[in-house]
């Protein structure tokens, strides 16, 4: 089992290893992030996962997963009160993809001026 402390070194290391990322570290990192199981530490593993699948830009998501597992460990540590971990959840969920809606249609616009009242322009003089 991974302790909590070892969260930060690990992240940092994946920021520092970009673009390219190590899958044995992402697999650590989610493996201790899970071993927290809060609500925070859950969210952080999923964008992992999700960065490590390409789903979400890993220029992106590392630094606000970096400030994530920060927040994280001082939380465990009781540095930090719920307050501060609800908001780091609410930031870090903000990099999940969202699905294309199922009902979405193309957009089809119409013309503000109807077809009739178009004209080629004026007409060259002869």
């Amino acid at each position: 089992m991974i302790e909590v402390d070892q969260i930060e070194p690990l992240v940092t290391r994946l920021v520092q290893t970009a673009p390219i990322l190590e899958p044995r570290i992402v697999d650590e990192l989610i493996v201790a992030l899970r071993g927290v199981g809060s609500p925070l530490a859950l969210s952080i593993a999923r964008i992992a996962e999700l960065v490590a699948d390409q789903l979400v830009d890993a220029g992106i998501a590392l630094p606000a997963l970096a400030m994530a597992c920060a927040t994280l460990v001082d939380g465990v540590h009781g540095r930090l009160g719920e307050r501060e971990l609800e908001a780091a959840r609410y930031e870090i969920e903000t990099l999940t993809p969202m699905p294309d809606r199922p009902d979405a249609r193309p957009r089809v616009t119409e013309p503000d001026v109807p077809v009739s009242a178009l004209s080629r322009g004026p007409r060259p003089r002869t």
